[in-house]
């Protein structure tokens, strides 16, 4: 809907009001979509963060991955991200991180 529109209703509903009443809304709306949006980047930082350090520590105990084991990780959920962390830190093989198996 066109803001004039809202604007021509809003002031058929509260003459003398409406322009006022269209900018609250306009502007509650926008903050609400800023909100989402940093929202949105700060989950996605959070998940890459996540991501690094997993390969950090991957590297760390099984050496260079393979270019299937990094895309596995890029394109993980957050949530796999962070079982496969947790994996990782008592796994005795790169298998079991991604098995779920924790340690053989």
């Amino acid at each position: 809907m066109r803001v004039a529109v809202l604007t021509a209703a809003a002031e058929a509903a509260k003459p003398g009001r409406g322009k006022t009443m269209v900018g609250q809304v306009a502007q509650a709306l926008i903050a609400k979509g800023e909100a989402r949006g940093l929202a949105k980047g700060e989950a996605k930082g959070e998940a890459k963060g996540l991501a690094n350090s997993l390969r950090q520590l991957l590297e760390h105990r099984f050496g260079p991955l393979a270019q299937a084991v990094l895309g596995r990780i890029e394109s993980a959920s957050p949530a796999e991200l962070g079982a496969w962390f947790k994996a990782a830190l008592n796994a005795t093989s790169l298998a079991a991180v991604f098995e779920g198996r924790g340690s053989d």
